[in-house]
């Protein structure tokens, strides 16, 4: 019996492990992860109304990039105030740094998921420019090992490497260290481009 036991704890063991191999928590100095979101999509604005298409991320990019993830859940979106509220009194991001925010709306309270994804809907009419993607599989949090239930951001510079990475809680010398990060990469990207 014993035996049996031990066996199921090792196939269980596997799983676990199995299921993890995958995943990749990013790492300063890193290319992001590579992941694919299919079920829900990036949304798309169009004269006959709003679709969603596959997402993946992809490099090289024409400027560096602000990439946020959230769950779906009010506590989740409050965590980003601080970030978001810097980020709107600093106009060069705007600017010169791409957007793309992933809301996992499999990390939802149960029944909130349509009101969520309006929200997010109404987000992408204000800032048409940015990227918003749908992700009700979960399958970035899964890949990226990001924390349930929470938010994180990741800045890249065009070619995809991640020069910050930061899960909330966010303090005012993190969002500093961001805006820095980021500014340096929008500077070195300019003068490259002059060489």
């Amino acid at each position: 019996m014993k035996r049996v036991g031990l066996k199921i704890a090792l196939l269980i063991g596997l799983l676990f492990v199995g299921q993890m191999a995958g995943a990749e928590l990013p790492r300063v100095g890193s290319l992001v992860p590579a992941v694919s979101v299919q079920r829900g999509g990036e949304i798309i604005l169009g004269k006959g109304g709003d679709t969603r298409q596959p997402w993946q991320a992809q490099w090289p990019q024409s400027r560096p990039q602000l990439i946020i993830h959230v769950a779906g859940r009010l506590a989740a979106k409050q965590q980003l105030d601080p970030v978001v509220t810097r980020l709107a009194r600093t106009p060069w991001v705007n600017q010169q740094v791409g957007l793309t925010t992933i809301v996992n709306t499999d990390d939802s309270i149960w029944g909130s998921q349509p009101f969520v994804e309006h929200s997010i809907l109404k987000s992408k009419k204000h800032a048409p420019s940015s990227h918003f993607v749908l992700d009700s599989s979960g399958v970035v949090a899964h890949q990226w090992h990001l924390q349930p239930e929470s938010a994180a951001v990741i800045a890249t510079t065009a070619q995809g490497q991640i020069i910050f990475f930061q899960q909330a809680p966010f303090s005012a010398a993190n969002i500093d260290q961001l805006l820095d990060r980021l500014q340096l990469t929008v500077k070195s990207d300019l003068n490259s481009s002059f060489h």
